[in-house]
């Protein structure tokens, strides 16, 4: 009796041995936790994103394992949205318990393919054998960049041959497969389609390929026509407005001064043929009024140097200055389109009889845009 009594008590105390290490693995505490280096610990998606962000800008691909804590699976789900796709993405996810703090994410994540060809253009770094998509994709960028970029332009004149190339060579839209091609440059310059990220992606691409200096943005748009991925999007704790969407856009630098550029929003979709620079290189308080994003992970936009219509010299602060461009515009170039910035004046069918003066103009139509102050007049003679 007294030997089963001792091997009892032995085997207890193995029991309340291996119990202790158990709980004191999953709750993260004591002696027999498991360590986590406090860098692979994140809080946030914006945190797990940053994490994947570094690991591209290494040049790595393949598995990343992370330890998340106040991450939702949900959260999870949108990783792709956060990250620069000309960077590369995130094909899965897998998540298991470590504690009772902190769930295992591994996530394996993939160079892009236009990161292949900024290496093989900017670089002269040859793309790897088997990657024959981004092969593809080389050959298109450097197809286009031989049509538009022309040695001496300025990164101003390469910008707006770059915007005015995606604009008009891509339609927003999404395609009916699991190929997320619109969420990168390959839906933009191969197939001809894709949502904002993918805008964004291609903008970024060719202005790296043309030595023009950009980053690609994410963060939330007013719902549009153009721009509408997923609505109520959730962000932290805080939902958004049901008007607000996932968003992607540019910052570029020009002259070393940094502009916003929202090529998807100047696509003219629902509008004709007729493209628009109403979001080419504008500052963070006129960006403010329909964008939102973290201002402090991006670059300070606060000139509007830049602007289309500054560079261009079709901003008007008078009827007078208006009706003298445009006669002269619509003399040399015939029936077309003049898209101009007027400030401080109010166009109407009264003040724009000045057209049918213009010799061989039989006809004419103009429309208004506007973010406060900032009123953007299309103008259309025929």
């Amino acid at each position: 009796m007294k030997s089963s009594s001792v091997t009892n008590k032995i085997f207890l105390l193995i029991f309340a041995i291996i119990a202790f290490i158990l709980i004191s693995r999953f709750l993260g505490v004591g002696p027999f936790a498991p360590k986590v280096p406090k860098e692979d610990i994140c809080n946030s998606i914006d945190e797990v994103s940053k994490h994947v962000s570094d690991y591209l800008e290494s040049g790595q691909e393949g598995t990343l394992t992370l330890y998340i804590k106040d991450v939702s699976e949900y959260d999870l789900t949108k990783i792709n949205f956060y990250i620069d796709t000309m960077m590369g993405s995130i094909s899965n996810i897998r998540t298991s318990m470590f504690n009772a703090d902190l769930t295992k994410v591994e996530l394996e994540v993939h160079r892009s393919d236009s990161s292949y060809v900024v290496d093989a253009i900017v670089s002269d770094k040859p793309i790897p054998e088997g990657k024959d998509e981004a092969k593809k994709l080389e050959k298109k960028v450097r197809e286009i960049m031989a049509a538009i970029i022309k040695p001496t332009m300025s990164d101003f004149e390469k910008e707006l041959a770059i915007h005015d190339y995606i604009v008009n060579n891509c339609e927003y839209g999404f395609f009916n497969d699991d190929s997320e091609r619109e969420y990168n440059a390959y839906g933009v310059l191969i197939e001809g389609k894709a949502v904002c990220s993918g805008y964004a992606a291609a903008m970024d691409l060719l202005l790296k390929c043309s030595g023009v200096e950009s980053r690609f943005v994410v963060g939330y748009a007013e719902s549009s026509q153009r721009a509408a991925d997923s609505s109520g999007v959730e962000e932290g704790n805080k939902k958004k407005d049901l008007k607000a969407d996932n968003h992607a856009w540019n910052q570029v630098r020009i002259d070393g001064v940094w502009y916003n550029v929202d090529a998807t929003w100047d696509d003219p979709v629902g509008k004709g043929d007729v493209l628009s620079h109403m979001y080419f290189n504008i500052d963070d308080d006129l960006m403010g009024m329909t964008h939102e994003w973290n201002r402090k992970d991006y670059e300070t936009c606060s000139s509007m140097a830049a602007n289309y219509y500054c560079k261009t010299g079709t901003k008007f602060n008078n009827p007078s200055e208006l009706e003298s461009y445009s006669n002269y515009y619509f003399s040399s170039h015939g029936k077309g389109e003049l898209e101009c910035q007027i400030s401080g004046f109010d166009v109407n069918d009264s003040n724009l009889q000045f057209l049918f003066g213009i010799n061989g103009v039989t006809g004419a139509s103009y429309a208004v845009s506007e973010m406060g102050d900032y009123r953007i007049l299309n103008l259309i003679v025929e």
